[in-house]
């Protein structure tokens, strides 16, 4: 029967590797922005056509991207994409 100093070594040792296991997950997820190529990509599924533009945009300590694209219909679509939740906001 393993010792108390040798069971309390392996589960110290076992909280260890949960706590890097749950910050690893954390920092993979927080690493997922969407980059603006990635929007673009989107945006044209969307909204067949050709694009115009898209820059980064940076307000108030905060990014997004804006993406103009010609409609096959000749519509200019303005779109705005927030990098970290990757939500689309069409403007017009």
């Amino acid at each position: 029967m393993p010792s108390e100093r040798r069971m309390s070594a392996m589960r110290l040792l076992a909280l260890c590797l949960l706590a890097l296991t749950i910050l690893g997950s954390a920092a993979v997820a927080g690493d997922r922005r969407k980059s603006l190529e990635e929007a673009v990509s989107e945006a044209r599924s969307q909204y067949p056509g050709r694009v115009l533009s898209a820059e980064t945009d940076r307000q108030g300590g905060r990014e997004s991207y804006n993406i103009r694209i010609l409609t096959d219909e000749g519509r200019v679509r303005r779109i705005q994409v927030d990098p970290e939740s990757g939500r689309f906001e069409r403007r017009r």
